[in-house]
């Protein structure tokens, strides 16, 4: 095999792991067999092995002496930060995204939420979770920024890793996210970045008081 298709091997096995571990196909703490993802993948240890130890530099997974790879468990603390850091860049990212957003795009992100109505069935629940994670998506791919949307796929593997659910109830959130979308409507930038920047330090304040590794 010459180099440029070893680097591609190398490079598709890292993405199938890292996605695995993003999915949760390999759970947070959980061991990783390299025999089963030589047998899964149907590669060699080598391009694994490359992988895994690519991966731990970035944190994803992390290396136990004399026991192998984990997936990594994240503490209380890196959740407390990263919601900080969530509000810090989603409130750049809102604010980029009122500034470019196309009128469709911005008329797009007004339908969020629209259809809530309370009290929440366990099925309006999960979709209420799914909605949540789709606006703030959408906000950040409408800022056009590449960087903030690497960042927020780490952010977003995180949260899905670290938390079961929802930081805050959506009583207590809806208000807010209506909020953020008016000030969008209304292309004040200001506002609506002051506003995501509150909502992401709420959920961080409930984990400095709730949170326990």
């Amino acid at each position: 095999m010459g180099l440029i298709e070893s680097r591609i091997l190398a490079d598709h096995v890292y993405e199938a792991i890292k996605l695995m571990i993003q999915d949760g196909a390999l759970k947070p703490g959980a061991k990783i067999n390299k025999k089963e993802l030589e047998s899964l993948l149907g590669v060699s240890q080598t391009p694994i092995n490359g992988a895994l130890s690519r991966l731990a530099g970035q944190r994803y997974i992390e290396q136990r002496k004399r026991r192998g790879y984990y997936v990594r468990v994240y503490s209380c603390k890196e959740l407390v930060d990263l919601f900080a850091a969530r509000g810090a860049v989603e409130s750049m990212a809102t604010r980029l995204a009122v500034e470019t957003a196309t009128d469709a795009e911005v008329e797009q992100l007004t339908l969020f939420f629209s259809d809530v109505q309370f009290p929440l069935s366990d099925e309006a629940y999960r979709a209420y979770e799914k909605t949540d994670r789709e606006f703030h998506s959408a906000l950040i791919r409408y800022s056009g920024n590449t960087m903030i949307q690497q960042m927020n796929e780490e952010f977003g593997y995180i949260v899905r890793a670290a938390t079961k659910g929802l930081i805050r109830p959506p009583e207590e959130t809806i208000g807010e996210h209506r909020a953020i979308i008016a000030a969008i409507r209304e292309r004040d930038a200001k506002l609506a970045a002051q506003l995501m920047t509150e909502h992401h330090l709420r959920s961080r304040n409930v984990l400095v008081e709730n949170c326990q590794d």
